[in-house]
């Protein structure tokens, strides 16, 4: 590929696919609805396509994002100058049987929950209860509650990865609290083996009780749910409460008055709303406490 002063030059030739689209715009496509637009946004139906797009996108060595759900970022007003592979349309879920299932990337946790889990009374609804976004976002971040994450459930996993696809076994080793190694940052997830047991418990009971709790404890509105992960042994929302940061507002951004950790897009915030709430948290914390708060958010710039 040419250079130009020791970088690739991008290909600007366009896809040829009939499933992209160019300055697409990316903020609604996020909860915080924040972001301008993706350079080229592709919209697979089928992991073929995924598979296409991915490989036209890395033989360019354009920039590459994966955006599931978008229920987990924060992306920069001026948007993102390469390729945006959506793998919202990869949906379905096979019975395997045994309590096992392979989900698309696209399908929304919530529909594994309320799909598979419930109408079987499998364990770990506790687990996954209220958590937005889909399989694949939520395997990239390994989601969760204080009663467990989704990797917990996950027997193996599909990926897409500029050396092609490959299937990952997994095991504990591989994941930790709202992190992982199986998946590297421009690889796709495509789909995932799930396994379940069923309960001893009325798992519509416990899904009833943790939905009526995040009602109570956390805010409805455009945000990314917890910005920041909860340090070894304490909670990032009770630091933030107590550092007095409750109702701090920069633009339309405000760091909720219901619960600390989550900062909200009340009135057309912009990146640099939101980016900026959270340096102050950070660097109030840190003065504070001598804690070093890590975003949960990811935070994407072009």
């Amino acid at each position: 590929m040419p250079q130009n002063n020791g970088e690739p030059l991008m290909d600007t030739s366009s896809p040829p696919f009939d499933f992209v689209r160019e300055q697409y715009p990316l903020a609604p496509h996020t909860l915080y609805r924040i972001g301008g637009p993706a350079r080229w946004a592709f919209l697979p139906r089928t992991a073929n396509e995924a598979k296409a797009a991915y490989t036209w996108m890395v033989d360019r060595e354009m920039p590459v994002l994966i955006l599931g759900g978008g229920s987990n970022m924060l992306i920069d007003d001026r948007g993102f100058p390469g390729g945006v592979l959506f793998t919202t349309r990869l949906r379905g879920v096979e019975t395997l049987g045994a309590g096992r299932y392979r989900s698309g990337a696209g399908v929304p946790l919530a529909d594994i929950v309320s799909s598979v889990m419930l109408p079987n009374n499998y364990a770990g609804v506790g687990a996954l209860t209220g958590i937005p976004g889909t399989l694949g976002g939520a395997l990239y971040m390994n989601a969760g509650t204080i009663n467990g994450s989704i990797c917990q459930f996950t027997e193996a996993v599909t990926l897409l990865t500029p050396e092609g696809v490959k299937t990952v076994p997994m095991e504990p080793a591989l994941y930790r609290y709202r992190s992982q190694l199986f998946c590297g940052k421009h690889e796709v997830i495509l789909d995932a083996q799930l396994t379940f047991s069923v309960s001893d418990k009325d798992e519509v009971a416990v899904y009833n009780h943790y939905i009526q709790r995040r009602r109570e404890t956390q805010p409805q509105g455009w945000c990314c749910g917890s910005v920041f992960k909860n340090p070894p042994d304490n909670h990032a929302g009770r630091l933030i409460e107590t550092c007095g940061l409750k109702g701090t507002r920069r633009g339309g951004a405000v760091i909720s008055e219901k619960h600390a950790n989550f900062i909200m897009n009340e009135d057309n915030a912009s990146f640099e709303d939101v980016l900026g709430l959270i340096q102050l948290v950070k660097d109030t914390v840190y003065a504070r406490f001598g804690i070093r708060l890590e975003e949960e958010v990811r935070i994407i710039r072009p």
